[in-house]
């Protein structure tokens, strides 16, 4: 392990994973099917017939080569997004968008089903790793949601009495917490019926609906 090692090196387009091809294939195979904990750096080394020395200059430890095909995966992901977005215009539908949005996350995940091993196997790492991950990756929901939100409470589609900050984190948490709805063998058409349970449930809530007398 590299002292010191600056890991932010790792990110943008920068990344040393960029110019390792068969490192950046044998990490997405071996992360794709071993979670982070138990996944194997001498056999992602020998199989991509990179030495050690080189290795901890260009990555610091086993902890730097995962953010740094995370990093990739997250700006794939992003540019796929980006680019599904772009075709689409605001139908004032507030909770469609974000049944929209949801859906081309998963599309994206099942382009390469090593992108949708790859997140089952983050589901299952820890909430400390989860946590330090995600450092390097901070998402602007405001950004995101914050115009569409207010779009939707001044259409009626969401209850005024709802704060836009209160929607916002209701929607952060929802969003950034569904794979624990989510099991780690389940296939495309399961991924669909919770997503869309979800949403429903977001949009609907959970209670009964009583007969008028």
């Amino acid at each position: 392990m590299e002292k010191n090692f600056n890991y932010t090196s790792l990110l943008g387009e920068g990344n040393p994973l960029l110019k390792y091809k068969e490192l950046l294939e044998e990490s997405l195979n071996e992360f794709s099917k071993t979670k982070f904990e138990d996944a194997s750096l001498n056999d992602i080394l020998k199989r991509a017939h990179m030495s050690k020395g080189s290795f901890y200059h260009n990555f610091g430890d086993k902890f730097g080569l995962y953010l740094a095909l995370m990093a990739i995966v997250v700006k794939k992901k992003m540019d796929f997004f980006s680019s599904e977005m772009e075709l689409k215009q605001y139908s004032g539908d507030f909770f469609g968008t974000i049944r929209e949005l949801a859906k081309a996350t998963m599309d994206f995940m099942f382009v390469d089903k090593r992108l949708h091993d790859l997140s089952n196997r983050y589901m299952e790492v820890s909430d400390e790793l989860k946590s330090r991950i995600m450092e390097f990756f901070p998402y602007d929901f405001n950004k995101v949601f914050g115009g569409l939100i207010k779009s939707a409470i001044e259409s009626g589609q969401i209850e005024s009495r709802f704060s836009p900050d209160f929607i916002l984190k209701m929607l952060e948490i929802l969003l950034t917490n569904s794979y624990k709805l989510i099991s780690i063998n389940n296939g495309e058409a399961e991924l669909i019926k919770t997503l869309n349970e979800l949403m429903e449930c977001m949009q609907y809530g959970i209670s009964a609906k009583k007969e008028e007398k």
